[in-house]
């Protein structure tokens, strides 16, 4: 092609048709730019082809993680919320306003503390935030995300703060009163793979030192304080975790459909 224009130049000048030569030398320099913007407009249309090609695929596997959260947390809210409800069943009856049978009395308090561990899986939006392609996303996306990233991070400081205000752990004390109530949780079958250990002797209660022990008021406010912080988590992943969660999703939902 190059060498059939070269050669129609040559012959006009050779015919000594030198306005002719020029105005075709012109017209061929329009068509190279006319080429070389084509070219451009083409690669530019296949990167931004790449881009949301690429922004759809963050995008879908947002999503996918979103989703898989939102069902662990649902799971982990309802249970968390049946072990409250035990847990407000042993506070009234710590008050004198329930009376509840020896052995419905011992499995409410068995089952006061809720023993698995929120996970709230984020892989995708780190990678995409340390790739750069979080900035893909639209900006009601984006802020939905950082939202959700901030009460996960403000859920887990707020329930460490609630055990070190109270010392759940470290209060030799509370840690008495948690044992000799039957209130530490067990290991969850799947995951026992050792034999249950028995309570130590010096630590059991007969029924009516039981009942004695949970009607002082101190025993009520250590197990009121307690209450607190899982009600507090219960209200934080319902309204707060749980809710951002299907919101952001509703959005990625908004987006893919465009």
């Amino acid at each position: 092609m190059i060498k059939f224009f070269r050669k129609i130049r040559q012959n006009l000048l050779l015919e000594n048709k030198t306005g002719k030569y020029f105005k075709y030398a012109i017209g061929e320099i329009i068509l190279v730019v006319i080429g070389i913007l084509i070219a451009l407009n083409i690669n530019n249309w296949n990167e931004s082809r790449k881009l949301e090609d690429s922004k759809l695929h963050l995008m879908q596997a947002l999503k996918n993680e979103l989703v898989r959260n939102k069902g662990g947390l649902e799971h982990y809210v309802n249970e968390l919320n049946k072990s409250n409800s035990n847990f407000n069943k042993v506070l009234l009856y710590s008050v004198g306003d329930y009376e509840i049978p020896m052995d419905s009395l011992k499995y409410y308090l068995s089952n006061m503390i809720y023993p698995r561990t929120l996970s709230v899986v984020n892989a995708v939006q780190e990678e995409a935030i340390n790739s750069g392609k979080f900035e893909l996303l639209g900006d009601s996306l984006k802020a939905s995300l950082s939202l959700l990233k901030d009460f996960t991070n403000s859920r887990s400081s707020t329930l460490d703060k609630g055990f070190d205000i109270y010392h759940f752990y470290n209060d030799r004390q509370t840690q008495e009163l948690i044992a000799r109530l039957y209130m530490s949780p067990s290991v969850p079958d799947e995951f026992n793979d050792h034999p249950s250990i028995p309570m130590h002797p010096d630590l059991l209660l007969d029924n009516l030192q039981l009942s004695t022990l949970l009607k002082e008021p101190d025993t009520y406010l250590n197990l009121k304080n307690i209450n607190l912080t899982y009600l507090s988590d219960e209200i934080w992943i319902r309204y707060g975790l749980l809710r951002v969660t299907n919101e952001t999703i509703e959005i990625i939902d908004q987006e893919l459909k465009k």
